[in-house]
C-alpha cells in the first residue's frame, strides 16, 4: 500500500506542477498581450498617456466586476510596463503601433512567473535585468531568492570582481565556513 500510495502521489503532485506552470505561462502571456493592448489603444505607443490614469481606472473597474480580482490599476499599471520592457525583441526596429505583433516575444523567459517578471521590473537597465532573468532561470530562484540577489546587487559585484565564480558560488550557495579563516 506504501508503494501504490508513493506512486499516486507522485503522479497527482507532477500534475498539479505541470498545471501551475501552464498557469503560470499563459498568464505571462495574457499580461504580455494585456500591456501591449493598453499602450497601443489607449496610448498610441507611448509608456504614458496624459489620459492614461483615467483609462486605467475604468478599465481596472469593469475587470474587476467580471474577475472579482487581479486586476487593480497598479496591475495593469504593471502589465503596461512589462509590455513596455520587452516590446522590443519582436519590432526590429519598427514603431509599437506599426509592428502588428500579435505574439509574445521569445525573449520571455517561460520558465520565471509573474512574480519573477514583477521583480525584474524593479531593474532600470536592460542588461542588468537580462542578467537576473537568465540567472534566476538557470538557477531556479524564487521570488524571494531573486529579490534578494537584486537587493544585495549581485550584478555589480560581479562586475567589479576578479573572480566572478566565486561570487557566483557565493550568490547560489551562500558563505559557507569550512575552516576558521572564512569565519
Amino acid at each position: 500500500v506504501d508503494a501504490l500510495y508513493g506512486k499516486i502521489t507522485s503522479h497527482i503532485d507532477g500534475a498539479r506542477e505541470s498545471v501551475q506552470k501552464t498557469v503560470d505561462v499563459e498568464m505571462i502571456k495574457a499580461y504580455w498581450l494585456i500591456g501591449r493592448d493598453i499602450i497601443h489603444e489607449e496610448q498610441s505607443g507611448q509608456l504614458r498617456a496624459e489620459y492614461g490614469k483615467s483609462i486605467l481606472k475604468h478599465l481596472s473597474k469593469k475587470l474587476q466586476q467580471r474577475y472579482k480580482r487581479g486586476f487593480s490599476i497598479q496591475t495593469l499599471e504593471k502589465a503596461r510596463k512589462f509590455y513596455y520592457l520587452y516590446q522590443q525583441d519582436t519590432m526590429n526596429g519598427k514603431s509599437p503601433t506599426a509592428s502588428g505583433i500579435s505574439e509574445v516575444p521569445a525573449a520571455l523567459n517561460l520558465n520565471l512567473s509573474w512574480s519573477h517578471y514583477v521583480e525584474l521590473m524593479t531593474v532600470k537597465r536592460d542588461d542588468v535585468r537580462d542578467f537576473y532573468a537568465l540567472e534566476a532561470s538557470k538557477n531556479k530562484w524564487t521570488v524571494r531568492e531573486l529579490r534578494r540577489q537584486i537587493d544585495s546587487f549581485l550584478y555589480d559585484r560581479l562586475a567589479k570582481s576578479k573572480d566572478k565564480d566565486q561570487v557566483l558560488q557565493l550568490a547560489n550557495k551562500g558563505q559557507e565556513i569550512n575552516k576558521p579563516e572564512d569565519a
